[in-house]
Formats: structure tokens, sequence, C-alpha cells
């Protein structure tokens, strides 16, 4: 019998090296445009001499980048690696470049309970680590404590894991949202939450700021489609259903509209500002606008909806040591209130748009699923 692949977007190796040469890139890019400046902020290049001609690397990191085939991805990260002189990049690019290529885990060696010669590549980016250039950089507020340091192991101790924890006086929901999980368990040697869905190939954090799950919220907003004659939209004599969605600026991907609960912070809150913020472009810096848009929604479309699913998300961001969740709800119009809404990407979004759901429909990680589940729950046309 075949083996049904497990969490495959979060073993994906390309998607942290796409976005890491995607920083290197745009870093060469920078510094030189700005090359006779001196203090040009610097993390992964060195102070650049006029001999030197650094658009062959970014035109080489072009090609990485938009590389799709994992292993076309490292025989290409290889051939640079071993063609860049380190007399133009500081000594850190090629070791966080190495690292953020996960380890190979086959289909059947994925389960913890499966014994397996297993070396993960340890991999936590920089934004996670550090607000700003500066390696002496605090940490960001949404942040764990990087526990993987010998200095924090005394404060890995007093993490409440699996309960409701407190971070610098903000309370945080360290619980699993996952219906078959009643406890994620804690790495043996580490301490460390352990995915409760298997191997990925990479331990630390990658681009999640804490470690075990990290909850999302996505608000999942529908309607029946109708034609430019007022009726309703029908495929194999049933309804045609559309939804909301963005478009990522990080991979350029249609996505539902959403994002990270914030220490403090209830899930119905962060449905309501992530689809004012990357949907209609109404962000926090405009008060009184954000504000005012908020208890439309509350007061409308956002006053009741369904839980369309809660748990784990098989997301490409996701490590040995910490993953993704999420509190997917659909919010159905039925009064019209949608037509009135000015779509706009804002925030992470470039664009924002009804798309009517189908099978065809291409998404971002588990999103396909969350709307599919949408359109059964509402009897339309898939």
């Amino acid at each position: 019998m075949k083996m049904v692949p497990l969490h495959q977007s979060a073993r994906k190796l390309n998607y942290y090296v796409r976005m890491f040469t995607k920083e290197l890139m745009d870093e060469i890019d920078y510094v030189i445009k700005n090359s006779a400046d001196d203090s040009v902020p610097k993390r992964l290049t060195k102070s650049i001499a006029k001999s030197d001609d650094l658009k062959v690397y970014v035109d080489k990191l072009k090609v990485i980048h938009s590389e799709k085939d994992d292993d076309v991805l490292c025989e290409k990260l290889n051939e640079f690696i071993s063609s860049v002189s380190n007399n133009n990049l500081s000594g850190d690019w090629e070791t966080e470049l190495k690292q953020c290529v996960r380890v190979y885990v086959p289909d059947d060696k994925v389960p913890w309970k499966v014994k397996f010669e297993y070396e993960p590549t340890n991999y936590t980016a920089w934004p996670v680590l550090h607000t700003t250039l500066d390696p002496s950089s605090p940490k960001p507020p949404w942040a764990d404590e990087d526990f993987t340091l010998k200095s924090k192991k005394n404060e890995l101790k007093h993490v409440k894991w699996n309960q409701e924890d407190e971070l610098e006086g903000r309370k945080i929901d360290r619980r699993s949202r996952e219906e078959n999980i009643k406890k994620y368990e804690l790495d043996p040697k580490t301490g460390l939450p352990r995915n409760p869905k298997g191997r990925t190939g990479m331990v630390g954090r990658g681009l999640l700021g804490r470690f075990g799950p990290n909850l999302a919220a996505d608000p999942i907003v529908s309607r029946f489609k109708k034609m430019p004659d007022g009726k309703f939209k029908i495929v194999n004599k049933k309804k045609v259903l559309e939804c909301i969605f963005i478009q990522r600026r990080d991979n350029h991907e249609w996505a539902i509209p959403g994002g990270m609960v914030e220490p403090g912070t209830v899930v119905s809150m962060t449905l309501i500002k992530e689809f004012r913020e990357e949907a209609l472009n109404v962000c926090h810096n405009d008060k009184e606008k954000a504000e005012k848009m908020t208890n439309k929604l509350k007061q409308t479309l956002f006053a009741s909806g369904s839980i369309i699913y809660q748990g784990y998300v098989d997301d490409p961001r996701n490590t040995d040591n910490a993953w993704m969740e999420t509190v997917a709800k659909n919010f159905h119009d039925d009064t019209g209130i949608t037509n009135s809404f000015q779509l706009e990407g804002g925030d992470d979004a470039y664009n924002s748009k009804w798309q009517e759901c189908s099978s065809e429909l291409k998404l971002y990680a588990s999103h396909k699923e969350f709307i599919q589940k949408t359109v059964k729950k509402h009897a339309a046309h898939w």
C-alpha cells in the first residue's frame, strides 16, 4: 500500500533557501547602489571595491530563488557556494545558507517512532533573533528567547509548555489546537517541543517566533457568486461560492487573508484585524479609519461565523521545534454587505480579490483544504 506523504509542505527543501537567497540578493543589490556610502548597513556583505562585480552573484541568486525542483536547487546552490569569493561576502553568509537547507526525510521516516539516523540542520532566521542588523540587538517582542543557547537553559525550565504562559507581562497560549493531540511531547534531549506530525529535516524555529505551536487566524469571507443579470451562477445544479483571497508579498502565492495571533490578543479580534489590514488595506496607522472599519465588521459580517478548521497546518515554515496552527473561520455574506467593500491588498499582501472556489484553485499551504471544507458546508460546486 502506498504511504500518504506526511506534512509534505513542511519538508520542502527550498522554502528557506528561497527566502535567504532573496535576502542576500536584496542586500547585494542595495550595497551596489549605495557603494559610495560607508554607513550602509551590512550583514552578509563586506565593503566593496570598485573591481568587484557583484551583479554576477545577483544573477545567480535569481536563478536559485526561482528554482522549484529541490534536487536541481541543491545542485545550483552548491555551484553558487563554490563560485563565490569570500573577499566579497562576510563569513556568515555561507554558514546561514547551508543551515537553511533542510535534511531530506523519506516519507516512511517522518514519524518519531520510526528509527532513523537523523541529523537535521539547525536554523532560526535572523529577524527572529534580532530587531536590527546589529548582532547585539535584542529579539523582537513577539519571539521567544533562544532556548537552544546554553545561557538560556535555565530559563527553559520555567516555560509552561501545553499551558497558558506569560512573556514580558503578556499572556501566551502554548496549548495545541490540534484535536488529535492532547499534549505535544518534548524532546528528551533538548527539552524543547517536538513537532507532533514528525520530522521536518530542520530544528530551531526558522521564521517562527515561538517554540511549539504558533497560532494564526484565517478569516474565510464568502458569498454565492452572481451573474450580471443578478442570478446566482450555477454549475452542475449547484451554486458557485466565491471567497476573498490575497496575494502574499513573500512568495506571491494566493492565500486566505490571515496572520498571527499576538500575545494577549483574542482570536476573534485577530480575524477582524487581519482581514481589515490585508484585504481592505485599512491598517492600524490610521487609527480612526481602522476603528470605524473594525466596529462595522464586528456588528455585521463578523458578528457570527463558523469554525471550519482548527489545529496543525502543513506550512513550509514548520520545523521540528516550531509549527503553525490556525483557527480558520467562515463568515458568509447573505445580506450583500460585502458589495460595499473596496478590496485592496495591504500590509503583507500585494493584491486582494474575489475568486471562484473550485478544485482548480492553487493556494498557499493548507488553505485549499480549508476552502474545500467551506464549499462543502454551503453545498456549493467544487
